[in-house]
């Protein structure tokens, strides 16, 4: 599972045979401070497809809190010299809020107003 943040609007990508994929960028700030005491931030892709597509579009804002359950897949990519590189891909399967698109409207509304 991973809790985080969105960090950008998500983009997505249709192919010709009708199939979609919209990814995201997720901000995962780490459980303790780096030698310097401060907390540092991962910013994680993620993928989800099918039905998850248009859910994530019609329901997910930029800062908006995510707790995403996926799964790590691995997709075989030849390189120039022959060779084949495991490149891992983060498969986003269930999506959860853990605030409400009216508590981030409402955190939007104080931030125009300051």
């Amino acid at each position: 599972m991973f809790v985080g943040r969105l960090a950008k609007e998500p983009n997505i990508v249709n192919f010709a045979d009708g199939k979609k994929v919209v990814n995201i960028t997720l901000a995962v700030s780490r459980s303790f401070k780096n030698s310097k005491g401060e907390i540092e931030t991962d910013f994680f892709q993620i993928a989800f497809w099918d039905f998850l597509v248009d859910y994530v579009i019609e329901n997910i804002k930029v800062g908006m809190g995510l707790v995403i359950k996926g799964r790590i897949q691995t997709t075989p990519r030849e390189l120039a010299n022959g060779y084949v590189l495991e490149t891992p891909t983060l498969i986003g399967e269930k999506l959860m809020f853990f605030e409400s698109l009216n508590l981030q409207a409402n955190l939007e509304e104080e931030k125009n107003e300051e």
